[in-house]
């Protein structure tokens, strides 16, 4: 009776030790087999899935983001290459817009301008910086084709404004240049009047004596075109240029001086306020004959357009009273 209790107590135990080891067996199994993940930390805990739910279900969630951020790291890289790429290629077009537009700025002044040095007169002497402000206005000076120009009108209406110191010497200076670059461009003369004596600042031929009212300088603009006047530079030396647009086949006049010189006549005096001093001598001046021709057709057939004269100072020699020219009443 005994026994066969002990075997009914035993019977159960022996089925759950028979399920632990097949069930043992078979957990293995399916691991090596590859089918579930056997933990070996958790070990049989692994197994109970009634325990620690929520922990489970954020570690799957978890695992889920990890796995999904690994898989997304390949398809980031290319993206943000493309947008690299993409950003890039907008920069390239506004640059080559701006190359464009000097390009055709220069075109278009090209075309519109045309213009080209037609005379020039430059100054033999250096200018002050009272007469490079005359010059400067004389710069701004437009002639149109038939009209005629008056040193004095532009002079007048010019100086409504502000404007350099009036000098006599820096005026006719500026004057002759126009009235030199005038004459090259094969313009028709009108007033022009000359110096006593040739200015050290006007080659010979190109002298012009302004003297406001009383002495003009005009010139006409025969040419059929716009004429300006500009102005440059050599160092501290001034070029006046006359600029246009001319016909093709216009050619500037070729213009020719001839000079021809005579030496002073000396003059001897007696000068009684020299009595006990020595003589005294003043040295006289060259005159000077000027003779500017002009080939108009350029042909080699000068033609004598006008003469400057410059007339000679003498030498003048005031001698001291001799004792008997003092003993003379």
């Amino acid at each position: 009776m005994r026994q066969r209790r002990r075997a009914l107590i035993l019977q159960p135990i022996k089925w759950i030790l028979l399920l632990g080891v097949v069930g043992s067996g078979s957990v293995y199994g399916l691991s090596a087999a590859g089918f579930i993940e056997w933990n070996s930390e958790h070990k049989l805990e692994s197994l109970m899935f009634w325990k620690d739910t929520d922990h489970a279900s954020t570690k799957g969630t978890a695992l889920a983001a990890s796995v999904d951020k690994e898989n997304a790291k390949p398809s980031v890289k290319p993206a943000s290459t493309a947008t690299a790429t993409a950003s890039a290629s907008p920069t390239s077009v506004p640059a080559s817009t701006p190359l464009s537009t000097p390009a055709a700025t220069s075109a278009d002044k090209t075309s519109t301008s045309g213009m080209q040095v037609i005379s020039q007169a430059q100054s033999i002497v250096a200018v002050s910086a009272n007469e490079k402000g005359w010059l400067e206005q004389a710069g701004l000076i437009k002639i149109e084709p038939g009209k005629l120009f008056s040193y004095q009108a532009w002079l007048t209406e010019i100086s409504k404004g502000k404007v350099p110191e009036k000098k006599a010497d820096e005026l006719s200076h500026v004057a002759s240049l126009l009235y030199e670059a005038a004459l090259r461009a094969g313009m028709q003369v009108g007033e022009r009047y000359t110096h006593q004596d040739n200015p050290a600042y006007a080659p010979a031929g190109f002298d012009v004596d302004f003297q406001g009212e009383q002495k003009d300088l005009t010139f006409n603009n025969s040419l059929g075109v716009p004429i300006t006047v500009g102005v440059i530079y050599n160092g501290e030396t001034p070029v006046v240029t006359f600029n246009g647009k001319p016909k093709a086949e216009w050619k500037a006049p070729k213009i020719t001086v001839s000079k021809e010189v005579f030496a002073p006549e000396s003059i001897v005096l007696t000068d009684f306020t020299l009595a006990g001093q020595g003589d005294k001598r003043s040295e006289g001046q060259s005159g000077l004959l000027v003779k500017v021709f002009a080939d108009e057709k350029n042909d080699g057939k000068n033609e004598l357009i006008y003469k400057d004269y410059y007339a000679p100072h003498p030498i003048v020699i005031a001698k001291a009273p001799t004792a008997e020219e003092l003993k003379s009443p």
